[in-house]
């Protein structure tokens, strides 16, 4: 049986081979604050023409709010880049992003943006909460009427998100929960297939990874 060849990614599993399409965490050095931005072109790549989108900044961060949430955010894509047998990262002064994972941590970005840092912990709990499926549908919806870094921070889905990831997370299973843990997991599966048939081709070939 052959072995499959592994694939060269750069940064949160980013494969320029496969799609220009990706996200990136631009650091600013003079004070920390981060800004995500989607991209529609691979800067190695060649010229691309006048019908490509800019670049779109998504969210921005302050320099202590990423640092509250970046270790477990990456924590959490690596986990997911091992299982997929791809090659884990760190952030550095520029990061880029698969677009799926791009899309999950600018829901989160959204939501603790203006928050109080004392409601960070439970923000960044209900965020880990979520399906990968779940934060894209959030994403999908939020991006389709407020999804500039700037414009519509508090408004519409937007601002409900910070209200609803605000609220105290809910409590670890019980041990009797796990009773019900194989028909969750089929449902989940069942869930990625109906999100694969809505996404561009690029998106649904990384979502089976997950």
């Amino acid at each position: 049986m052959a072995k499959r060849k592994a694939r060269n990614t750069l940064g949160f599993g980013f494969d320029p081979a496969q799609s220009p399409h990706h996200f990136a965490v631009e650091t600013k050095r003079d004070s920390g604050d981060i800004t995500i931005v989607e991209r529609f072109v691979w800067e190695e790549a060649p010229e691309a023409g006048d019908a490509t989108p800019a670049p779109s900044p998504k969210a921005s961060l302050d320099a202590y709010r990423w640092a509250r949430v970046s270790p477990t955010v990456a924590e959490v894509f690596n986990t997911r880049l091992r299982v997929a047998g791809l090659a884990t990262a760190n952030w550095g002064g520029i990061t880029q992003l698969a677009p799926h994972l791009g899309k999950e941590l600018t829901l989160l970005a959204w939501a603790v943006e203006d928050a109080d840092p004392t409601l960070l912990p439970s923000m960044l709990a209900n965020w880990v909460g979520l399906a990968p499926e779940e934060r894209w549908w959030l994403y999908s919806t939020i991006n389709a009427t407020s999804g500039h870094a700037e414009h519509g921070r508090d408004r519409g889905w937007r601002k409900a998100i910070k209200i609803a990831f605000a609220e105290n997370p809910i409590a670890a299973a019980a041990p009797s929960a796990l009773l019900s843990e194989a028909p969750v997991l089929a449902a989940k599966r069942q869930g990625r297939r109906r999100a694969a048939a809505t996404l561009p081709s690029d998106e649904a070939d990384q979502l089976k990874l997950f």
